[in-house]
């Protein structure tokens, strides 16, 4: 496992819903917080699914939760930030908040599912970024995941066009599991749930590898 750093914000940024963001942060986090990391969600979409899913009565309630879907939930990463990991689960639309947080986090997670809509809107997220970027002092670093791969996945394709447009694209794909929504269901993730939770454990732990690297 490379060397994971003790503190900073990730944002879990996506231009539209179904991306999978709240998935990959529940499970991003559990992967961390099993390997001794300190780490704290902030869920920041008003949609709440990560704050209904850390409610479930499972692992993920040792986890530290922040629940605040307002501009308020900036400074409570931020002082988080100081001592632990904070995952942040943001909107699926673009808001003044998701700005703030793309202005503050150290790593900025695309997920990307196998569609040419999900890729464009990826690639306009990447280009929000950018345009982010030039104005900070220091650069947060941007990375796209593909998510919810399946066999009939064109995802060779998707991949060769985001990369074609710049956009550092991670190795390691996540499969489509219906191990996922049992985790959601008993407040749990893969990397708690043995031999069922295998493979996807073994992709998140991937993910965790290349997106600190």
């Amino acid at each position: 496992m490379a060397k994971v750093n003790s503190k900073g914000i990730v944002a879990f940024v996506a231009l539209k819903g179904g991306s999978g963001k709240t998935t990959l942060c529940s499970c991003l986090g559990a992967e961390l917080f099993k390997q001794k990391k300190s780490v704290t969600f902030v869920d920041n979409d008003i949609q709440q699914s990560l704050t209904e899913w850390h409610s479930n009565d499972g692992q993920l309630t040792d986890i530290p939760l922040i629940s605040d879907s307002s501009s308020k939930a900036l400074k409570k990463a931020s002082k988080a930030a100081e001592k632990s990991i904070v995952l942040v689960d943001t909107p699926g639309t673009m808001n003044n908040t998701v700005i703030d947080f793309m202005n503050i986090a150290d790593i900025i997670l695309i997920p990307c599912r196998g569609s040419g809509i999900d890729a464009r809107s990826a690639l306009k997220t990447v280009e929000t970024m950018n345009m982010i970027n030039k104005e900070r002092k220091k650069k947060a670093k941007i990375k796209v995941v593909m998510n919810a791969m399946s066999r009939a996945t064109i995802s060779g394709h998707i991949r060769n066009e985001l990369t074609a447009a710049g956009a550092n694209v991670l190795g390691c794909e996540i499969g489509q599991r219906a191990v996922y929504s049992e985790a959601e269901l008993s407040g749990s993730a893969p990397c708690f749930m043995g031999s069922l939770g295998k493979k996807a454990s073994d992709e998140i732990s991937a993910l965790a590898v290349e997106l600190f690297r």
